[in-house]
């Protein structure tokens, strides 16, 4: 019978890492919990969560067959579900769709190298409940993506556009917390920036979008290949569902001048939405562009003031309150989240 042990002191950590380094496979540090799975002293398998993504699934070869893949998921699950945790996800490789269907997990998406699979509740339940939460229509509508780290003029601008050339738009503000202004406050900020826009509504993007934490990179060698996967399933995502769900004709992008990364993301997403796909160019103030990231250097180098030019009022009111007071130290002790 085989035996599962949870993985809790160092020791147990590095006989994880040096088991998957073994096998060709890479730890990741975003990783909240693993298990060994042992049959009697040798150990034959492991695997991990991150949060409520699934990982570093391994299982020798000799055990192929002997469903201790079952095993281990259904031990993940319950971990899971004692958290009051009931919908997880996991990246594998596509030859490995079977194994995870079988387990009840549903597709999202596949691409040459990755599939994306999730338990416990389904894409489409999730977005139309989504859709009936905010009372969002069944007319047509554009979309802005923004993770806002913070809300500058150039966010605002962005969703002014949009607004101006359509009846509806859905502003989806990217759900994962890894930026320096938290997701909570970036999304009433956002709220209040907008409230003058009627036919505007603030939405979350949830664990769909955007949500690079999770993306593997334990079976991804290559940094580049990493960063095109994580792209293509995203643009896969919105494509096959918030495009179809919530009715978007037409998605607003801000130009990219700086980010190598956000500017091959738009071509990416032009490519396959053609277009769908609206560039408008960058806001600017005097021969200034606006952006997220010159306002945390700004912040970072104790100039508060030369902010507001750069900000909606919402974004500057934060800065000086309390949650805000928080951030600004955090930014300055080098704590940058990501734009």
């Amino acid at each position: 019978m085989f035996q599962i042990k949870e993985v809790i002191i160092d020791e147990e950590r590095d006989l994880l890492i040096s088991f998957l380094n073994k096998h060709n496979l890479d730890y990741e540090y975003d990783i909240t919990y693993s298990i060994l799975v042992y049959d009697e002293d040798v150990l034959i398998a492991t695997a991990s969560l991150a949060n409520s993504v699934m990982k570093c699934y391994l299982v020798i070869k000799e055990y192929n067959g002997q469903k201790v893949t079952n095993l281990m998921f259904s031990h993940l699950v319950n971990v899971l579900n004692q958290k009051n945790i009931f919908h997880y996800f996991v990246y594998t490789t596509p030859n490995n769709e079977k194994i995870f269907t079988s387990l009840n997990m549903k597709k999202i998406v596949e691409t040459m190298n990755t599939i994306l699979l999730e338990g416990g509740d389904e894409i489409n339940n999730v977005l139309t409940n989504l859709k009936k939460e905010y009372s969002i229509s069944d007319n047509k509508k554009a979309s802005v993506i923004i993770n806002a780290n913070p809300m500058t003029l150039g966010h605002l601008y962005l969703i002014e556009t949009a607004a101006d050339e359509n009846d509806e738009v859905i502003v989806f503000v990217v759900s994962e917390d890894l930026s320096s202004f938290p997701y909570a406050d970036r999304f009433e900020i956002i709220k209040e920036a907008t409230a003058h826009l009627k036919n505007v509504t603030i939405l979350p993007t949830l664990s769909y979008l955007v949500s690079k934490i999770t993306f593997p990179k334990y079976f991804l060698k290559e940094d580049q290949l990493i960063k095109d996967e994580q792209t293509l399933v995203d643009v896969l995502i919105y494509k096959e569902y918030y495009k179809k769900i919530f009715n978007i004709t037409k998605r607003y992008l801000g130009e990219e001048p700086f980010s190598f990364n956000t500017d091959k993301y738009n071509k990416v997403l032009k490519t396959y939405l053609s277009n769908h796909i609206k560039i408008v160019k960058r806001r600017k103030v005097g021969s200034e562009i606006v952006s997220a990231s010159l306002v945390r250097k700004l912040i970072k180098a104790n100039k508060i003031n030369k902010i507001k030019k750069y900000v909606p009022e919402a974004t500057y009111n934060y800065l000086k309150s309390e949650k805000g007071q928080v951030v600004i130290k955090k930014i300055k002790e080098g704590k940058l989240g990501r734009h």
